[in-house]
C-alpha cells in the first residue's frame, strides 16, 4: 500500500471513531440535578382557635339586705337607749318595741307601726354601733294601714319628720322639744332608720307621754 492509501485509511478510521463517539452520547443533553425539593407532604392543619360558647350570663349578684340584730347587738342597743332616755326623752315611756337591724350602707330598716295620739308628746331616738358612722332617722305615715284615708283631707306627706343630727346617733323631738301630733285623729306611723355611712347594726326607739 502506498503512503497515500495509508493516509486515506487512517482518515477513514478516525472518521468512524468520531461517528461512534457521537452515537454513544455525543448528542445527549447533559443531565441536571432536580432542584425541586422533595415533597414534604401536605402541611398539617393549623389548630383553630377554640371559640368560647356564648356567654350565658353570670348569676345575678346577691344584693345585701337588712337582717335582724342578734342577741348581743340588741342588748347593746337597749343599753344605749336606756342611757340616753333620761336626758333626751325625760319622763317618757318606750312606745312599742325598738327596731334593730344589721343593714348595708345606704339601706334602711323599718320598725313596727304604732299610733300617734292627739295630746301626746313623742321623742324618737336612733343609734348605730361603731361600724356605722352616720345614721338617719325619719318618722313616716304608714299609708297601708287601715283608717288612713281619714287623713287624706289634711294632704299630709308620707314623711312627717326627720332628724337633723350627724354621727352615729340621731333624735327627733328630743329633750324639751318633743314631737306633737297636731291633728284630732290618731295616725299609724313607723320609724325608718338608715345607715347612711358604713354598714352594721342600727336601731330606733319611740318614747311617749301625755302632755
Amino acid at each position: 500500500m502506498t503512503v497515500t492509501g495509508r493516509s486515506l485509511g487512517s482518515a477513514m478510521l478516525l472518521a468512524l471513531a468520531a461517528a461512534a463517539a457521537l452515537g454513544c452520547g455525543g448528542g445527549k443533553e447533559p443531565e441536571f440535578a432536580d432542584d425541586t425539593p422533595p415533597d414534604a407532604g401536605t402541611p398539617p392543619p393549623q389548630p383553630t382557635a377554640s371559640v368560647p360558647p356564648p356567654d350565658a350570663g353570670l348569676p345575678p349578684a346577691t344584693v345585701p339586705t337588712a337582717a335582724p340584730c342578734d342577741g348581743v347587738q340588741s342588748l347593746a342597743m337597749t343599753t344605749m337607749f336606756q342611757g340616753r332616755a333620761p336626758g333626751e326623752a325625760p319622763r317618757m315611756q318606750p312606745e312599742g318595741a325598738p327596731v334593730c337591724n344589721v343593714v348595708p350602707e345606704g339601706q334602711t330598716a323599718s320598725g313596727q307601726t304604732f299610733m300617734l295620739q292627739p295630746g301626746h308628746c313623742y321623742t324618737f331616738l336612733a343609734q348605730a354601733l361603731p361600724t356605722v358612722t352616720e345614721v338617719d332617722l325619719q318618722l313616716e305615715l304608714d299609708l297601708n294601714a287601715g283608717g288612713q284615708p281619714a287623713l287624706a283631707a289634711f294632704n299630709l306627706k308620707p314623711v312627717l319628720a326627720v332628724d337633723s343630727d350627724t354621727g352615729p346617733t340621731a333624735a327627733i323631738g328630743a329633750k324639751q322639744s318633743c314631737y306633737q301630733w297636731p291633728f284630732p285623729i290618731p295616725a299609724t306611723v313607723k320609724l325608718v332608720v338608715k345607715a347612711r355611712t358604713g354598714s352594721g347594726p342600727v336601731a330606733a326607739q319611740a318614747y311617749s307621754r301625755k302632755k
